[in-house]
Order: C-alpha cells, then sequence, then structure tokens
C-alpha cells in the first residue's frame, strides 16, 4: 500500500512528466502541398473560390517555457507545455513571432496541436505534431472593400519535418 501511496504522490509532484506528452523543441521545416482560397474575377466582377500555386515553405522553431496549469469550463484542470514560437518564411530573414490566440505564449494541447498567430494578426497557424499536417490561414485582403487581387485571403496546408533540436 505505501508502494501505491508513494507512486501517486511521485506523479502529483512531477506534473511536467507525468502529464506531457514529450517536448517538441526544435525546428520544423513546412512544406506547403496545396493553396486555395477567394479571388476577384475581373470579368464577372465578384469574388470567387479559387486554387492558388502553393506558396512559399517556412522553417517554425519551438522553445520550451515552461509546463503550466491550466483549467477551462470542460475540464478541472491539465497541463500544457508553452513555447517561444518563431516563424522564417524560405528565402526570408525577417523572423515573426507567432503567439498564442489569447496573446500569451502558444501551446501545445493534449490532442498534440499548437495554434498561434504572427504578431501582426494576418496568419493564423495551426500544427498537429501526431501527424505532421499544419494549415496556415491568410486573413488580409477581401472585406478591406478592394476590388482586385492585390491581398488574396488564402488557406494552405501541407506538412511539417523536425530538422533540428
Amino acid at each position: 500500500m505505501k508502494k501505491v501511496v508513494w507512486c501517486l504522490w511521485l506523479v502529483a509532484a512531477m506534473p511536467s512528466m507525468a502529464f506531457s506528452f514529450g517536448r517538441r523543441d526544435g525546428a520544423y521545416y513546412c512544406t506547403v502541398k496545396f493553396a486555395g482560397g477567394i479571388a476577384y474575377n475581373d470579368a464577372l466582377k465578384r469574388w470567387e473560390g479559387s486554387t492558388f500555386k502553393p506558396g512559399r515553405n517556412f522553417v517554425m522553431k519551438l522553445s520550451f517555457r515552461e509546463t503550466t496549469k491550466y483549467s477551462s469550463p470542460s475540464t478541472l484542470f491539465e497541463y500544457r507545455d508553452e513555447y517561444d514560437v518563431t516563424i522564417t518564411e524560405e528565402g526570408d530573414t525577417i523572423t515573426s513571432s507567432c503567439l498564442g490566440l489569447d496573446g500569451k505564449p502558444p501551446f501545445i494541447n493534449r490532442f498534440a496541436i499548437l495554434r498561434c498567430n504572427t504578431a501582426d494578426g494576418i496568419e493564423e497557424y495551426k500544427i498537429n505534431f501526431d501527424n505532421n499536417r499544419f494549415i496556415r490561414i491568410y486573413t488580409a485582403g477581401y472585406t478591406d472593400g478592394a476590388e482586385n487581387n492585390n491581398d488574396n485571403p488564402a488557406i494552405v496546408g501541407g506538412l511539417c519535418t523536425k530538422i533540428s533540436q
């Protein structure tokens, strides 16, 4: 009985080890496989769904910050790993920070999914680390009222591969 109590105490005392699903620190090379969105049709003078040429690939870097205890209406509590996340488009030297949707550091949830927005809030990223799939949503354009293809909202998707620790 003492061994059972000791094991339960150990699990409760080390939540990051007990509840963590593995650290995801490192750099990931994300390859765009498809793209689509909306485009303005000059001949018909209206916006339409469109398939785009896949955009540029990118590197996403994750640096572990801390494991935090979180509670929500649907769960009593859970532990989640927070990260500093940066994104660099292939061929660029400019790196963008990616923040959690609430402006706090992004985290990987119990389903192995990380969601974040670039600092300007124009792009949203969602990455599943179990199957290595991602989507990136570009939200600018269209709603600004312009009737041209200078700034098209789009969604791209593809796969991420870990390239370094």
